[in-house]
C-alpha cells in the first residue's frame, strides 16, 4: 500500500509538472484569431535570428499574442519558420501564430527598400518622411498636393462642404509601407498613397456604413440655434447627415487621440455626440465643438509651430476658444466640423468612424499607462476619471 501511494504521488507531481511545462506551454499558448486587426506593423528579421527570437520579437511588437503561438505554428508546419528570409516585412497587430508565419513566408509581404508612413502622420510629416527617403524636395509634395482630385481623390469627398471647409489631401495619404525610390515623382508617390486609401475604403465598406450612423440627439438641430454666438458649420438644413468628409475628420481625430484600438469606436461616438448634443438643455458641454487638443496642435503645425503637449501648464480652455482661429476646437464661432481632417488615419480608425460604438459619452481621458481611456456622460463623472488619470501619472 505504501508503494502504491508513493507511486500515485509521483504520478500526480509528474502530471502537474507535465501540464505546466509541456501541455500548457504546447497546447494552451495564448493566441489571437485571424489575420490581424488592420493596424500594420513593419518588422525586421535580422541575420542570425532563430525561430524563438522571431517569436519573441513578434510578441513584443503586438503582432502575436505569445512567442509560443508562433513557434508552435512553425513546428506544426515542419519547422518552416527556419526558412524565413532576412528583411523587413509588413504584418499586422493581433495576428494568430499561423497567420504571422504565413505572412513571413510570403515574399509579397517583404519590403524591399520601402518607405514606411506611420499611422497618424500629418501631410506635413508625410512630405518630410518621403523627402528624407527619396530626396525629392518637400516643396514638390506641397505643390502636387494642391489638387487632391488630380491625385485620385474622388470628388464625392468634397460634397456637402460649408464655408469653412477646404479641399485638402489631408486624410487621404494612407499610412503603409511603399516601395518608392528616387525615380518616383512627388505626384506619383501621393497618387499611390491615395490609391491605397481608396482600396482600403472599399475593403471596409466605409461609405455604405455611414448611412447607419444614428443621430445622437434627434430632437436637436445644432445649426438652428437662435443663439448668435454659435456658428455651426456646415448648415444642416434641419436634417442629420454624416457626409464622407465628416467621418474622415472623425477618423483623423480618433487616430490622433486614441491610445488603444479598443477605444477607437467609443472615441468616434464621443465626437459625433459632441457636435450634435443639445448642450443648452443638457447642461454639459458649452458648444457643439470637438474640444480636442490634437485639433489645436494641427493648426499650429500648419502655421509652422511646434505642437503643445498636454502636460504644459497653460489655460487650454481659454486658449482653444479663439473665435478667429479656424482650428480653435472650443470656440462657439467655430462649432461643427473642421476645415479638413487633421491626420492620415489607418484602417482601424476609419472603420471606427464609420461604425461607432453606441453610447452617450461626451468626455474621455487617457487614464492608464497602456493608453486606455475612461469615458463619461457627465462632467462630474469625467472629473472622477481625471482624478484616476492623475493617480496613474497620466496627468500632472
Amino acid at each position: 500500500m505504501t508503494v502504491v501511494v508513493a507511486l500515485f504521488a509521483i504520478l500526480g507531481v509528474g502530471g502537474w509538472w507535465a501540464y505546466n511545462n509541456v501541455i500548457k506551454e504546447r497546447f494552451l499558448a495564448e493566441d489571437f484569431e485571424g489575420a490581424g486587426n488592420g493596424t500594420e506593423v513593419v518588422v525586421d528579421i535580422k541575420d542570425g535570428m532563430f525561430v524563438t527570437d522571431i517569436g519573441d520579437m513578434l510578441a513584443e511588437e503586438g503582432v502575436v499574442a505569445s512567442a509560443r503561438a508562433f513557434t508552435n505554428a512553425s513546428s506544426d508546419d515542419g519547422n518552416s519558420g527556419e526558412s524565413i528570409q532576412v528583411g523587413s516585412y509588413t504584418l499586422q497587430e493581433e495576428m494568430s501564430g499561423v497567420a504571422a508565419l504565413a505572412a513571413l513566408l510570403d515574399p509579397a509581404n517583404r519590403v524591399a527598400g520601402g518607405a514606411t508612413i506611420p499611422e497618424g502622420f500629418t501631410s506635413m510629416e508625410v512630405y518630410a518622411q518621403l523627402s528624407d527617403f527619396t530626396g525629392v524636395p518637400i516643396e514638390d509634395f506641397e505643390e502636387a498636393a494642391k489638387d487632391p482630385e488630380a491625385l485620385g481623390v474622388d470628388p464625392l469627398w468634397f460634397e456637402g462642404f460649408g464655408e469653412r471647409q477646404v479641399k485638402s489631401v489631408e486624410g487621404f495619404l494612407f499610412p503603409s509601407t511603399y516601395d518608392f525610390n528616387e525615380d518616383w515623382s512627388a505626384e506619383d508617390m501621393l497618387k499611390a498613397m491615395v490609391a491605397k486609401f481608396n482600396q482600403t475604403i472599399d475593403e471596409i465598406g466605409f461609405l455604405d456604413a455611414l448611412k447607419d450612423i444614428p443621430d445622437p440627439d434627434p430632437d436637436f438641430d445644432p445649426s438652428a440655434l437662435s443663439m448668435p454666438d454659435q456658428e455651426y458649420d456646415p448648415p444642416t438644413d434641419g436634417e442629420y447627415r454624416v457626409d464622407p468628409w465628416m467621418a474622415l475628420q472623425i477618423a483623423s481625430i480618433v487616430q490622433s487621440e486614441s491610445g488603444v484600438p479598443e477605444d477607437d469606436a467609443k472615441i468616434a461616438q464621443t465626437m459625433y455626440n459632441r457636435v450634435n448634443f443639445d448642450w443648452i438643455t443638457g447642461g454639459e458641454i458649452r458648444c457643439n465643438c470637438f474640444h480636442s487638443e490634437a485639433i489645436w496642435n494641427y493648426g499650429r503645425q500648419l502655421d509652422g509651430e511646434e505642437p503643445i503637449t498636454s502636460g504644459e501648464d497653460i489655460d487650454w480652455e481659454t486658449l482653444m476658444q479663439d473665435g478667429e482661429n479656424p482650428w480653435a476646437p472650443n470656440a462657439k464661432e467655430k462649432a461643427g466640423y473642421l476645415p479638413s481632417a487633421i491626420s492620415n488615419p489607418g484602417a482601424v480608425q476609419l472603420e471606427a468612424a464609420a461604425k461607432p460604438e453606441a453610447g452617450d459619452w461626451l468626455y474621455f481621458v487617457t487614464a492608464f499607462e497602456d493608453g486606455r481611456a475612461l469615458f463619461a456622460e457627465t462632467y462630474a463623472d469625467h472629473q472622477d476619471n481625471v482624478e484616476t488619470a492623475k493617480a496613474n501619472g497620466m496627468i500632472k
